[in-house]
């Protein structure tokens, strides 16, 4: 189950595995997507489902920021969720409209400083990935945008394209196919390196803007209580999935950067904990969530 629109990042990198994992566990292997509060509808709904093995959850960074934007979340990723292992990770991207004056990470700091609230920063939502890079980029460029919160990222970029609003953070696998039509113009690309699938991008990193946490990242998860022995063998498939050249070369192509070795469930475990303290501290210096109880 994923947390996005057909088309969105995450389902994209939900579906090319899932075919795989259907002829390496012989039995058949559906995406459902459940869009809606940042994916944390569908996160809940695998939690409380019978942990079997046959509902799995492809998590992402805002089902692990969920908590710390809310004073009482409906459901804790850590405790009701356990790790499979990590599928992938994607380079984010800031989009602008093809005509837009904004040609630059750097011109649209100055602009902002210039001219606060003045720039829209459209997201899928509260706590999605656009909005939480959003805010993190206004925090270390200083700067004051508006934030445009849409129920879905697609709804979102499409009014980038529409030159609604000026600017959206998204997954560069989603906005890849508008960028080689040339229907959109990208601002910076996150990543120490530019993204071998879009080279000419400049990064924050080159920009200036070196400490943005922009990388989005998939993880398979599934229910808490789910026995040893059936997440071992998820894994286990996960793993031999991933290792497959073809699929690689294809993921790689879409923008995805795959783990390089065997990954364990411990490893995304400590990525997802390393995320919660980020978060959390971003949150608690920039948006003060109200106390939890």
């Amino acid at each position: 189950m994923v947390g996005g629109s057909p088309g969105a990042g995450v389902d994209i990198i939900a579906r090319h595995i899932a075919m795989e994992l259907e002829h390496e566990l012989a039995t058949k292997v559906q995406v459902e997507n459940r869009p809606g509060d940042s994916g944390n509808i569908a996160a809940e709904h695998v939690a409380r489902c019978r942990p079997d093995g046959y509902t799995l959850f492809v998590s992402a960074r805002p089902n692990v920021a969920y908590g710390a934007l809310q004073a009482n979340p409906r459901y804790d990723l850590r405790r009701e969720l356990q790790p499979i292992g990590l599928m992938a990770s994607a380079p984010s991207v800031v989009i602008a409209g093809k005509d837009a004056l904004i040609t630059s990470a750097r011109e649209l700091a100055t602009w902002a400083k210039d001219y606060p609230m003045s720039i829209r920063c459209a997201s899928g939502g509260v706590g999605s990935t656009g909005h939480l890079l959003c805010e993190e980029f206004q925090q270390e460029a200083n700067v004051e945008l508006m934030h445009v919160p849409y129920i879905y990222a697609d709804q979102a970029f499409s009014h980038a394209i529409g030159g609604y609003v000026d600017t959206v953070f998204i997954t560069l696998s989603a906005a890849l196919p508008y960028l080689r039509a040339d229907a959109v113009q990208a601002i910076a690309v996150s990543g120490q390196e530019r993204a071998p699938s879009a080279p000419t991008i400049p990064t924050f990193h080159e920009q200036g803007y070196v400490d943005l946490r922009g990388n989005a990242w998939y993880g398979l998860m599934a229910p808490i209580a789910t026995r040893p022995e059936i997440a071992q063998r998820l894994n286990t498939s996960l793993n031999r999935v991933l290792s497959r050249r073809q699929l690689r070369e294809q993921l790689h192509g879409l923008g995805y950067i795959l783990p390089s070795e065997l990954n364990s469930a411990d490893a995304l475990r400590q990525l997802i904990e390393e995320e919660a303290v980020h978060w959390a501290d971003v949150g608690t210096d920039h948006w003060s969530p109200a106390p939890r109880h």
